[in-house]
């Protein structure tokens, strides 16, 4: 037993090795994506993922590294998904697993300084990255941090320094390995132009990304850009190159099952539809926006898409709804820490207190708002500050307040709208003609090839036509044909049940007019006080009674069983009648070796009339000769007997005519059931020998010829 226990367990222990060395082997992202798919099967996805991760970092199947870079792939999930609350949460207390490789915290850890907004510490910790990637000598790490640098310095508003650190990590990123690197640079770049109001040179950089992305089928960073090409269009107001970006992107969200990107495309068309005072098409939007948002997940981009919610809802003036979705907002931002968002929100409370006329509140609000932005790039919001608040001071006649801000806003406009209205619209129209140039170029190409596979095609189309309509009419010529042999075969089973039934009730209604006269037999020797006689009729009659139980019951038996029960049945006849009639049994060798069948007892009733009616049992010399033999392809059967004959029996009393026209009835009966289950020419005639007197009887009957080979149901 101690022996069996050590060996199960030096088993388990390398089972469980092999185990461990297979996941440390697998790829991360994989284990990754499985913990992603299994989780998204159950009530709280969001909960699901955590707990899977949280099963793998602590399992013993996984090695350090692995669980350092599944600890990297749920950081870049939530920011992916815009949970940076749950982002900076997972950070605290999981970034201990990083530690190890000093490269990868420090590029987390810079991160995690930029969500939290302390970008001068962040750029530190850039710095600390970018020493330690030259150490490492990884090209993809060195443009990880340049890129980090870019962002820190983007922050912290130093343009030059900013461009030039993403340049650098645009040089590194081609030098390395990583089929992603490239895109990252191009992404951040985008941004970082955007956020300095470079609105057509971020977009020529979005549309190097979005050529990269589906260079390297990254369909997420492709819908990505498709969208922020959007944005960057509605920014300088180009609203039908947005609305055409957005749906370019909603189709790819739909092809890949981007459910959060459709929530945020959503609230973009609905801002169109919102700038151009179209309520209706906005609220359109709003509500298929939120067939996607997800209320058991947290993302900045649902608190985004509530903003233009509520924008909406100001418009329309319903404010109590409007209160109720800006304080949920306010209460987020600030968990999150996002500055733009906090600003944004006090702007559009400031719009909602205007709209009820409260002034003083619209104005605290207005400057809360304006504190916040005015340290951001320009947006619509930080304009509309200064043009609220001047209105605000208007209603409550302080003029000059009124004055100073009006000037302010229209600065504003006149700053950006050079900004917009030429440099950055001519550069956007740039894009779209080299784009539109490149898309021709392209199309012409495809038509070519098009046309020249236009003839294969076409004939493949109509082969294919052809076949289809071929296979449709077979398979319907086939299921008919199936449903009428089906139908058929139901009838044919159903009538074979009833003649069997049939069968079975007349060989029934045989057996009782047979045993009945068998009886007066015996009756008849005891009334005779012959003992012996009667021993000996009874052992025979119970030999032929047992034959006939046990072969009454079946459709057909053997000629060679007729032929025995047919001797025992004259014999016992002949017994009981003194030896007044003879017999003879003629039949072919030839029959019974093919094991020719016959229905049971069909020439019994023939025989006993032969004897009953034909009076062999009173004439001297009496005989009676069955003879059966092949005939036409028939089992033909000749019953001649030399009795008085028809004639004379019919003036006999009636209540033997019944009798006798009963028995004859019964196998007519069978005869017709035979005929009708097995579509056979089987009938039965009698007559006299001669027409001279009484000089016998002829029964002729004709049977189908059935052997053994035959499959035949018994009762």
């Amino acid at each position: 037993m101690k022996s069996s226990l050590l060996i199960f367990t030096l088993m388990f222990s390398l089972v469980q090795d092999l185990l461990c060395q297979e996941k440390t082997i697998s790829n991360d992202d994989e284990i990754f994506n499985e913990i992603k798919l299994k989780s998204i099967k159950r009530a709280n996805p969001q909960k699901a993922l955590y707990d899977g991760f949280i099963n793998a970092i602590e399992s013993d199947f996984y090695s350090n590294q692995t669980k350092s870079r599944l600890t990297a792939n749920l950081f870049s999930y939530y920011l992916g998904s815009g949970s940076f609350f749950t982002f900076q949460n997972a950070f605290e207390q999981h970034s201990a697993i990083l530690e190890k490789n000093s490269i990868t915290y420090r590029f987390w850890n810079t991160i995690s300084m930029e969500c939290k907004e302390q970008f001068n510490a962040m750029y530190k910790s850039a710095s600390a990255l970018l020493q330690e990637s030259e150490k490492s000598g990884d090209n993809q790490n060195i443009s990880d941090a340049y890129r980090m640098l870019a962002r820190a310095k983007m922050h912290l508003n130093e343009k030059d320094s900013s461009l030039l650190y993403a340049n650098l990590a645009l040089n590194f990123a081609k030098r390395s390995d990583s089929k992603r690197a490239v895109a990252k640079t191009f992404k951040d770049l985008s941004e970082i132009q955007a956020y300095f109001d470079m609105i057509g040179k971020s977009t020529s950089t979005l549309l190097k990304l979005n050529q990269e992305a589906e260079r390297i089928k990254d369909y997420h960073l492709l819908c990505w850009s498709t969208m922020m090409i959007a944005e960057r269009s509605f920014k300088v107001n180009s609203l039908n190159e947005a609305r055409t970006y957005y749906r370019k992107a909603l189709n790819i969200a739909d092809k890949n099952g981007l459910e959060l990107f459709k929530v945020r495309i959503y609230g973009g068309l609905a801002e169109i539809e919102l700038s151009n005072n179209q309520l209706g098409a906005a609220s359109l939007s709003i509500r298929k926006g939120y067939k996607y948002y997800n209320k058991q997940k947290e993302s900045i981009f649902y608190l985004d898409f509530k903003l233009i919610h509520s924008k909406y809802l100001i418009e329309i003036d319903s404010l109590f709804e409007a209160e109720i979705i800006l304080a949920d907002n306010l209460e987020e931002y600030a968990k999150i820490k996002s500055s733009i968002g906090l600003g944004k929100t006090y702007h559009l409370i400031g719009r909602m207190h205007f709209n009820e006329k409260k002034w003083k509140k619209a104005q605290t609000s207005f400057n809360i708002s304006k504190s916040i932005l005015d340290k951001l790039p320009y947006s619509e919001y930080s304009s509309g500050n200064y043009k609220f608040l001047a209105q605000v001071f208007a209603e409550q006649n302080q003029f000059q307040k009124a004055f100073i801000h009006l000037n302010i806003f229209q600065k504003y406009i006149e700053d950006n709208s050079y900004l917009s209205g030429s440099k950055a619209i001519n550069e956007l129209t740039q894009m779209y003609s080299r784009e539109l140039r490149e898309y021709r170029i392209k199309e012409q190409e495809r038509v070519i090839n098009d046309q020249q596979k236009e003839k294969e095609l076409l004939a493949l189309k109509g082969e294919k036509q052809m076949s289809t309509i071929v296979l449709i009419i077979i398979i319907l010529i086939s299921t008919i044909v199936i449903v009428l042999f089906y139908l058929r075969q139901a009838k044919i089973n159903q009538n074979t049940k009833e003649i069997e039934m049939s069968q079975a009730l007349l060989r029934t209604q045989m057996n009782p007019h047979f045993i009945f006269n068998a009886m007066s037999v015996i009756q008849s020797s005891l009334y005779e006080n012959n003992p012996s006689k009667s021993s000996k009729f009874l052992v025979s009659f119970s030999r032929l009674i047992r034959l006939i139980l046990e072969n009454s019951p079946k459709e057909f038996i053997t000629l060679e069983t007729e032929i025995e029960i047919l001797e025992k049945y004259l014999k016992t006849q002949k017994l009981r009648f003194e030896n007044r009639f003879d017999f003879q049994i003629n039949v072919p060798e030839d029959l019974i070796f093919k094991k020719v069948l016959i229905p049971p007892m069909i020439t019994q009733p023939f025989v006993e009339n032969s004897i009953e009616h034909g009076q062999l049992n009173i004439i001297d010399n009496g005989n009676i000769s069955i003879d059966f033999s092949e005939k036409d392809n028939m089992l033909y059967i000749e019953i001649i007997d030399n009795g008085v004959g028809r004639t004379e029996s019919g003036k006999k009393k009636n209540s033997i005519n019944e009798h006798k026209s009963m028995a004859l009835d019964i196998t007519n009966r069978r005869i017709e059931i035979i005929n009708k289950k097995y579509k056979s020419k089987a009938n039965i005639s009698i007559g006299d020998l001669t027409a001279e007197k009484y000089t016998g009887t002829r029964v002729e009957i004709l049977l189908p010829l059935l052997n053994e080979n035959l499959n035949f149901d018994s009762e």
